[in-house]
């Protein structure tokens, strides 16, 4: 051990350095090791190799190719490459779903996270390729569970949209908190990979439950498919489907589409790009302490496994509460609570993270933060959703999950800073960011209870005075329409030709 250097740890005390040992050439052989006396410039890097703690794994790729020390951001470097590449992912496959259909851009992003996380265990010792596969299996992640939430959507009623997407969050928390528990029974990367990654191949092979959006299908005028997908729904519904070509035609009209411009849309006049601004400035604030607390869990003490697993478990009741609250108090007070309960919950940390008797409460207090983050999520996605027009609404909600996932990719070099310079700057920098958006989340306007913009017009002028410091109002309730079925389509104009109320499902019941 005296051979060992020491070093300044991210706590700030003194202890033994993982990548330097003294030179001991500097001293004849057979030297006294009590008489050995180095200065802090008598250091050179290890000579003997690397020696790793495998309490909890016993294969990874920075274990195996000694991804340590002079190579230390490999690993961060990889965890942004797949950053980028959902990014860009989202970005192509997400313009695309609204070119060539759901359907085709789901079975692709599948077929692409078989082929980049299956064939990226075989190459670890080529880093570059190793990226560039971890590249091509992240590219169509986020791809492979909007496509199927959007055509839910689009064949679902209106008020059972909410609870979908709360279904559809509870399924991504069993991900998330599943894998790390699989990982510690595995111990081995390779075989974790291959556990998580060929499963995927089952969605290819049940085409009888992978349907394209009959709304989609028929807003192109492929009635004919959209008959095809529709009779699929009615089957698995066990229900009879007796509608022709000729009356789909006469109740889904082809209408002429609003012209927009994409992106460029989102920043049409004073009050629709403040609006973008605000909800992008939210999504950043909410994904930087997403993927710092990931990857920070793993640097806590105690079993990194586990930790994870809190952090993954503690979503699904974040998930309940902001439904909850978002359907009582409104979106808008929701985020600013749960933004202000991350700074909040930031403070004790940064007072006591330095002290190593305080595990057991840093990792508590790390998964509050994790439950206050997820509550942001979940009022933000409902805000990304209701406050841009129909037009606008996809590409909206996709673009702030782009610019938030560029600026994800800070999170591992903050936690860099926290595991080599100061532990307590991770959670400094989120309890700013936690401030910051809990300004920007307060400033956008309330959408419960409110009638949510369909043109571009409605869109410059949705949320224009509004009252700041007032709770929602639930409306009075209107007199039932008269039933869809006794009125005559042939009158409709070209925006009442399709009834929001009335699912694909219902169509096909």
């Amino acid at each position: 051990m005296r051979t060992i250097s020491r070093a300044p740890t991210s706590r700030g005390d003194l202890g033994y350095s993982s990548c330097t040992m003294y030179n001991v050439s500097l001293y004849p052989p057979g030297t006294d090791p009590a008489q050995l006396v180095f200065g802090e410039n008598d250091t050179i890097p290890c000579q003997y190799g690397y020696w790793y703690d495998r309490q909890y794994y016993d294969k990874i790729p920075a274990t195996q190719q000694n991804w340590v020390c002079e190579k230390e951001l490999y690993a961060t470097n990889v965890f942004a490459v797949i950053r980028m590449a959902e990014v860009l992912g989202s970005f192509a496959l997400g313009q695309l779903g609204d070119r060539i259909g759901r359907l085709p851009v789901f079975l692709v992003s599948i077929v692409m996270i078989l082929v980049g996380r299956s064939f990226a265990v075989m190459t670890d010792e080529i880093y570059w390729l190793f990226a560039l596969l971890a590249f091509i299996g992240s590219f169509g992640t986020n791809t492979s569970f909007q496509s199927p939430l959007i055509v839910v959507m689009e064949i679902s009623r209106d008020e059972d949209r909410a609870a979908l997407s709360l279904w559809q969050l509870v399924g991504w928390t069993l991900g998330v908190s599943l894998p790390p528990l699989a990982f510690w029974w595995l111990r081995d990367w390779v075989w974790f990979m291959l556990l998580t990654s060929i499963p995927c191949a089952l969605f290819i092979l049940i085409p009888g439950y992978t349907i394209e959006s009959p709304r989609w299908l028929a807003t192109q005028g492929l009635y004919k498919k959209c008959l095809t997908e529709l009779k699929k729904i009615a089957k698995v519904n066990a229900r009879q489907f007796l509608l022709t070509e000729d009356e789909l035609r006469e109740r889904v009209p082809v209408k002429e589409v609003e012209k927009t411009y994409g992106i460029a849309s989102l920043f049409s006049g004073w009050h629709m790009t403040k609006l973008s601004g605000l909800l992008l400035f939210s999504w950043i604030c909410n994904t930087i302490p997403t993927y710092t607390l990931l990857l920070f869990s793993m640097q806590m003490g105690g079993n990194p496994f586990l930790n994870v697993f809190w952090q993954g478990a503690i979503e699904l009741p974040a998930y309940f509460c902001g439904q909850m609250l978002c359907n009582s108090i409104g979106r808008r007070i929701t985020n600013c609570i749960a933004f202000m309960g991350i700074a909040l919950a930031c403070i004790p940390i940064i007072l006591i993270i330095q002290n190593s008797e305080t595990e057991i409460y840093v990792t508590t207090l790390a998964v509050i933060v994790k439950f206050f983050v997820c509550l942001s999520y979940f009022a933000l996605y409902l805000q990304s959703y209701e406050v841009y027009p129909i037009t606008l609404r996809q590409t909206g909600t996709s673009f702030g999950l782009i610019i938030s996932n560029i600026f994800g990719t800070l999170g591992p070099y903050i936690v860099y800073l926290g595991t080599n310079n100061d532990v307590r700057l991770p959670f400094a920098a989120m309890g700013l960011i936690g401030l910051v958006g809990c300004f920007a989340s307060s400033c956008l306007p309330e959408t419960l209870y409110q009638k949510l913009p369909e043109t571009m017009q409605e869109g410059r002028l949705f949320g224009k005075g509004q009252k700041f410091w007032s709770l929602p109002q639930k409306p009075r309730a209107e007199q039932p329409q008269q039933p869809a079925t006794n009125r005559d389509y042939s009158k409709l104009s070209q925006h009442e030709s399709v009834p929001e109320s009335q699912s694909d499902s219902e169509i096909a019941a």
